[in-house]
């Protein structure tokens, strides 16, 4: 897992190498083994931090960088989970491939000597986003997975290219970006902190899920982008022959099927941990790491006296025969935290759920583990959301899930302009409505297509984004055996009966993902199985930090009437974003010093539980 920074000259001024060097050692928490870069002509810098999980790369040395012919460099971000099965597809004679010490990263930038972007994509299971440099065609080529677990963002003007994985060393380089208003505004038209392509800074743009772009550097100029979608892992075939079979044997197929995965993620030779909330997705990752491995420990987060699940888990400790570290998180500790963790976003938190993500991913780093298990994905890609159990009829221009439909603000504007948001909205819909048009029955056509919709376009931009900026912000990587390509494929392939069960007599904790409760039951009890929480931890607590509503930055900013707030009438999503912004305005631009806050304040308030 590693940072990846490229800033491209497009005018005579020089590279300031300082400068470049510097804003990539903004992401040594991303990669703290190592850090190396290389500079093309005066023209391009491409550099790399490194956390090594695969392999065995010299401190220093960036030589697994570097194609066989030298022509081709690369700055990689992920982990390729059959990089071995492809070392074995296309180089059975080669030593170095199919050894120990062979990285992800020296197979990848290999198979560039043989195939295009589109090619090797098509092959890749697993987590990533790069940048190639191509020596000999003089082209920078950018890419990122399908599923969107990890992130470019680009930034452009009339004499700089920057590329990176975080905003911030973007910030630290090109530091007249300005806050994109709007985007702030728009916000308050979703559920949580959703962006498309924008973000929440003018000039700075996201690669898209699933796109490769290409730049020529001779001519300085992009090339028509490639885009491969989730929608090209739909099989009609396959889904035909699925809603031929019983529950029992779908069911059966995903066993295996996780078990197999967690086993192909299970990392060699580094220390790891998982998360075990008292969820059923996390719970189930668990037991198959339990079964087949050996995780240093199990980890979840309780917000004192908010959370319902995660508050007593003696149940879960009976059954794995493990202890669980407990996170016993306060009020204090939660708003101390919300700061260093938006600076390492660069944006507002994407959701509440950022915070426990980072406190949890502290503890892991500080007992050494380098990777961490969780159970992200489970619930777009399987039915886990209760707003997909109900019929919502085929005739919408957005999606129906409440978690990509465009909403109203109940918070009032002196300005507001969202039109752009609703294309984008109405654009994913549109999308997802298509990709089941094989799909005969228009109600089961639109359930599917929610669910599709929240994981193509809600889980990438705000459950794994925050995922993998909230775990590397401590030098510890997620890994989401949900989103794996096998999973993913089986998932979008299912019937809706595999998902969701509408039946009236049905117990009503088992109407949502029919298959992974069904799988929970047996490794685990039907009696663990509880009612959704949501919104967990202290957003709104964290407004007390704050101050009197007329002193908000964000009510001049964005023409927020500062009574509006203190009147009681906002509910308690709006309180949260509004809380999320003023914390966010209130701390540019980046002072990456803040960090020291949370891991002394860390230190002393949050309680371990067993």
């Amino acid at each position: 897992m590693c940072g990846i920074l490229v800033v491209v000259r497009k005018r005579r001024a020089a590279l300031d190498l300082p400068g470049c060097r510097l804003a990539l050692s903004g992401m040594f928490k991303r990669g703290p083994d190592s850090s190396v870069d290389y500079v093309w002509n005066d023209r391009v810098f491409i550099g790399q931090t490194i956390l090594s999980l695969t392999g065995n790369i010299p401190a220093g040395g960036k030589e697994h960088l570097f194609s066989r012919s030298g022509q081709l460099v690369i700055s990689f971000n992920g982990e390729i989970y059959n990089y071995r099965e492809l070392a074995r597809r296309w180089f059975p004679a080669d030593e170095l491939f199919n050894s120990d010490g062979c990285t992800d990263t020296e197979l990848l930038v290999n198979l560039f000597e043989q195939f295009g972007p589109r090619e090797i994509n098509c092959q890749l299971d697993g987590m990533y986003a790069y940048a190639l440099l191509d020596l000999r065609s003089r082209r920078l080529v950018l890419s990122r997975d399908m599923q969107g677990e990890k992130s470019l963002y680009i930034y452009e003007d009339m004499d700089w290219i920057v590329v990176s994985s975080e905003i911030g060393p973007i910030l630290s380089l090109r530091n007249n970006a300005t806050l994109d208003d709007q985007i702030l505004r728009d916000y308050f038209h979703t559920r949580h902190f959703m962006q498309f392509e924008r973000t929440a800074y003018k000039g700075i743009r996201q690669l898209q899920p699933g796109c490769t772009e290409t730049l020529d550097l001779e001519r300085g100029i992009w090339l028509e982008p490639e885009k491969q979608s989730l929608g090209d892992w739909i099989d009609s075939g396959l889904m035909q022959k699925n809603s031929t079979r019983s529950i029992d044997d779908l069911t059966d197929e995903l066993d295996a099927l996780l078990e197999s995965c967690v086993v192909e993620m299970i990392p060699q030779g580094r220390r790891y941990a998982s998360v075990l909330s008292g969820g059923i997705d996390s719970s189930l990752i668990s037991h198959y790491l339990l079964k087949r491995g050996a995780p240093e420990f199990l980890v979840a987060v309780d917000h004192v006296g908010k959370d319902r699940i995660s508050n007593d888990l003696r149940g879960f400790k009976e059954i794995v025969r493990r202890d669980i570290h407990v996170l016993r998180v306060n009020q204090a500790v939660y708003s101390a935290a919300i700061v260093p963790c938006q600076q390492t976003c660069g944006h507002p938190l994407f959701s509440h759920s950022c915070v426990p993500q980072s406190l949890q991913s502290a503890h892991v780093h500080s007992l050494n583990c380098r990777v961490l298990f969780g159970g992200d994905g489970g619930d777009e890609i399987l039915g886990g959301y209760d707003c997909y159990v109900e019929p919502v009829g085929a005739e919408h221009r957005f999606s129906p899930s409440p978690y990509t439909a465009y909403q109203e603000s109940e918070v009032r504007f002196e300005e507001d302009n969202p039109e752009q948001l609703r294309e984008e909205l109405a654009q994913a819909w549109s999308d997802a409505w298509r990709v089941y048009r094989h799909v005969e029955d228009a109600e089961e056509r639109a359930s599917l297509a929610m669910m599709f919709c929240d994981a193509a376009y809600q889980l990438p931009s705000v459950i794994l984004r925050g995922g993998d900026l909230m775990t590397l912000m401590w030098g510890v990587e997620l890994r989401s055996v949900f989103v794996r390509r096998p999973v993913m494929r089986f998932a979008f392939n299912l019937p809706l009966r595999a998902k969701v069960d509408r039946n009236p007599g049905v117990d009503p904790m088992l109407r949502t993902k029919v298959l992974l409760k069904r799988l929970f039951c047996r490794y685990f009890s039907k009696e663990l199985i509880q009612k959704k929480q949501g919104f967990a931890g202290f957003p709104n607590e964290s407004a007390l930090y704050l101050g009197s509503p007329e002193q908000y930055l964000l009510c001049e900013r964005l023409g927020v009437a500062p009574k509006f707030i203190a009147s009681g009438e906002p509910s308690n999503a709006a309180l949260w974003k509004l809380t999320n912004i003023e914390y966010f305005l209130r701390n540019q631009p980046v002072e990456s010093c803040l960090k020291c806050d949370i891991i002394a304040h860390s230190k002393t308030s949050i309680v371990l539980g067993s």
